[in-house]
C-alpha cells in the first residue's frame, strides 16, 4: 500500500490516519493500536526489527515505502464526506485467510471471523441450522473455542464438517480448502504422529485434546470426532494418532490424498485498485 501511495507521487501526509469501522492488523482488535502499526508500517524509516524481517520475505527488488503522516491516528464513526479514494485494498479470498487460520489454529483470527458474523451466539446459531444440530450439542461462548463454558458434540462436531463440506462443494472446493492436509500442510499438525492421509483439526485446552477430520480410505471416507481427557497432552495425542492410523489400515490406506479430497488451485493473492487523482 506504501508503495502504490508513492507511486502516485504521496510521499507525505499532512493530517490524521483516520480509522473507520473493523481495521485489525497484527492481530489486534484496537482500531487506534492497528492503525498506529499501519502508519508504522508505510514508513520504512519506522519499522521495528520484526517488519525488517518480514521485508526479507518479499520478492527481490521491492521497494522499501516511505509515507509520512505527521497527524495522529484517531478513530472515527464514518468517513469524512470530503474523502476522496486514491486507493482499495482487498485482502486474499476469506477460503484462504480460513485456510491460514485453521494451519495454526489462530484464536485471534476466530475471533475477528466470528465478531465480523455477529458473536459467538450467531455463529452456534448459523451452524445449528445448517447442520442440524440440537441446541444442548453446541453453546458457544466465543469463537474462538478458548474457554470450557464452550461445549460441542462428537455427532455435532462430525455434522458441521460435513455441512461444510457440502457449502464448499457447491462452490468447486472441498475440506482440504479450509482445513489442514496432514502431511502437506505446514501448521499445528505438522508434527503430531498422524495417518499420512487425513484432513483435520485439531482442539487443545489444559488436559483436552481434540481431533476432527476426514479419514479417505480405500473403502470410503471415514468422518470422525475424538474428543480426550484425563491424561497429559502428548499421551492423548499419541492415543489419537494411532486409533487413527489403526482405523485407516484396516479399512485400506490410499496411497495418496484421493483426487476428490485435493485442494484446489487458488489465487491467494490480494487485491489493490488505485483511482487517478483529481
Amino acid at each position: 500500500m506504501g508503495n502504490a501511495l508513492n507511486a502516485q507521487g504521496i510521499r507525505q501526509v499532512r493530517g490524521d490516519l483516520v480509522v473507520v469501522g473493523r481495521f485489525y492488523m497484527n492481530f489486534s482488535r484496537d482500531g487506534a493500536r492497528s492503525g498506529s502499526l499501519l502508519r508504522q508500517g508505510l514508513d520504512a524509516r519506522l519499522w521495528p526489527p520484526e517488519a525488517q524481517a518480514q521485508f526479507q520475505t518479499l520478492p527481490p527488488g521491492t521497494p522499501r515505502p516511505q509515507v509520512e503522516i505527521l497527524g495522529s491516528v484517531r478513530v472515527a464513526q464514518q468517513i469524512p464526506s470530503e474523502a476522496q479514494v486514491l486507493l482499495r485494498h482487498e485482502s486474499p479470498p476469506l477460503i484462504h485467510l480460513l485456510k491460514l487460520m485453521n494451519l495454526y489454529s489462530n484464536n485471534a483470527m476466530a475471533e475477528m471471523l466470528a465478531e465480523a458474523v455477529g458473536g459467538a451466539a450467531q455463529v452456534a446459531q448459523i451452524a445449528r441450522a445448517a447442520a442440524g444440530i440440537p441446541a444442548e450439542e453446541l453453546h458457544l461462548i466465543n469463537g474462538s473455542g478458548l474457554g470450557v463454558e464452550n461445549r460441542i458434540s462428537p455427532r455435532a462436531n462430525v455434522a458441521m464438517l460435513r455441512a461444510t463440506q457440502a457449502l464448499l462443494e457447491e462452490r468447486g472446493l472441498s475440506l482440504a480448502d479450509a482445513f489442514a492436509v496432514v502431511g502437506q500442510d505446514v501448521g499445528v499438525l505438522e508434527r503430531r504422529l498422524l495417518p499420512g492421509i487425513l484432513i483435520a483439526k485439531s482442539g487443545t485446552l489444559s488436559g483436552v485434546s481434540t481431533l476432527a477430520g476426514v479419514l479417505p480410505t480405500e473403502r470410503g471416507d471415514i468422518w470422525f470426532a475424538v474428543m480426550n481427557g484425563g491424561a497429559n497432552l502428548a499421551d492423548l495425542r499419541t492415543w489419537q494418532g494411532e486409533f487413527l492410523s489403526r482405523l485407516q489400515s484396516r479399512w485400506g490406506s490410499p496411497a495418496a490424498l484421493p483426487e476428490r479430497w485435493l485442494p484446489r488451485p487458488l489465487d491467494t493473492r490480494s487485491r489493490r485498485e488505485s483511482s487517478p487523482r483529481l
